[in-house]
């Protein structure tokens, strides 16, 4: 069928990496045209208009819009997704949504975790994320997406989805193969945008978003000092997690989200970090078949995914010193999976939301200084130290 795949970018360097690069390697097979719409000056004053610039350029019936830094394992699984847009019922298709319930559909790699629900076939949700989404070209002609000032770089997937619902069609969420490699996470003005998505579709209150609810209303919880003191009742409940790691393998236990502090990690350039996913659903172990190495900041890190069993053999070939940095376990994936891990090298575990993680080599010894904040410090394990 053939597609059109648009970015705007403003790092050149991350779209050659990333998406270029991606392209490159899995275009085989699959009729591609890509427009990358250069906004290193600021040309555009929004995400919508550089979009829409593209979809008038475009040559397929399919056009999917996706972030610089997006890495695409598989264009054929891409194109498989795309053509249930030859349903007419579809006005909108994303790699990663949020169904009205709040269930986080869509399967990807975001930096250093899988995250969402698999979702082999398109799944009906409210919203989607902007990393990737796609439409028909004939529906973009007909309804561009928002070039609202203040929508400039925020919610204008979620607001499109909305739209497309309001219009009588669906929006869903569909597994695309991809790793979302970011760097940064850019908040300006990002409740603005909820707060005008709100405004704009009373009707779909709560909408909810992979980057929280819009409730359509501002109250005491939205003061900044009440969201400095959120992390205290997730260091709670998270204490807790860590208790229970602790208790299972007796390994000295943080609280972070490493899929966004991944980076205080000591690997470097002549040390890589290898990653491995734990994917228990096996969709996207499946679709992202090797070896895939991404940098950060010039700090490669050697990406694979696989089940609980195929854990042990995977790591088994690193050195003792090498960084490795396991993710997607349970707590029944990590008591089983042990035995064959206490290898001799050092651990570090760690507890995010209802995951555990495992991290090896000289940072589990020596703990980056973050690890050292009271918010990463279990209250049921102490300093975190055997």
């Amino acid at each position: 069928m053939g597609l059109t795949i648009a970015c705007v970018y403003n790092d050149v360097e991350v779209r050659r990496h990333c998406l270029d690069r991606s392209i490159v390697a899995a275009a085989a097979g699959v009729d591609v045209q890509y427009i990358p719409v250069d906004n290193t000056t600021g040309q555009f004053a929004s995400a919508g208009a550089a979009l829409n610039h593209a979809a008038q350029q475009a040559e397929h019936d399919v056009v999917v819009f996706a972030h610089q830094d997006v890495y695409l394992h598989d264009l054929t699984r891409l194109e498989a997704a795309a053509s249930a847009l030859d349903d007419p019922s579809w006005g909108v298709l994303g790699s990663c949504g949020m169904t009205e319930s709040g269930a986080l559909v869509g399967r990807l790699r975001d930096r250093v975790i899988l995250i969402g629900s698999p979702a082999p076939d398109p799944v009906e949700v409210q919203t989607l994320d902007e990393v990737l989404f796609m439409a028909r070209r004939e529906t973009l002609l007909a309804h561009p997406l928002s070039e609202d000032p203040l929508l400039a770089w925020h919610a204008y997937a979620v607001e499109y989805a909305l739209r497309m619902r309001a219009a009588g069609m669906r929006a869903g969420a569909v597994d695309t193969a991809i790793t979302h490699n970011s760097l940064t996470v850019n908040l300006a003005r990002l409740d603005d945008a909820h707060h005008h998505v709100g405004d704009l579709f009373p009707a779909e209150l709560p909408v909810r978003t992979t980057c929280g609810t819009v409730t359509g209303r501002r109250d005491w919880r939205d003061l900044p000092v009440i969201r400095s003191q959120r992390w205290r009742r997730t260091w709670l409940k998270q204490s807790a997690a860590a208790a229970r790691v602790h208790r299972a393998v007796d390994l000295r236990v943080v609280i972070a989200d490493i899929a966004h502090e991944v980076d205080v990690v000591g690997y470097s350039e002549a040390d890589p970090l290898h990653l491995v996913n734990v994917d228990r659903a096996g969709s996207f172990a499946r679709a992202v078949l090797g070896t895939t190495v991404l940098e950060r900041r010039g700090r490669p890190v050697v990406m694979t995914a696989t089940d609980v069993a195929g854990l042990a053999p995977t790591i088994a070939p690193l050195g003792p010193r090498d960084h490795v940095l396991v993710t997607g376990l349970t707590l029944d994936d990590l008591v089983s999976a042990w035995p064959l891990l206490d290898d001799g090298r050092p651990w570090l575990a760690g507890v995010q939301w209802d995951e555990v993680w495992l991290l090896a080599g000289p940072s589990a010894e020596e703990l980056p200084r973050e690890w050292g904040r009271p918010q990463a410090m279990p209250l049921r394990v102490g300093s975190g130290v055997r």
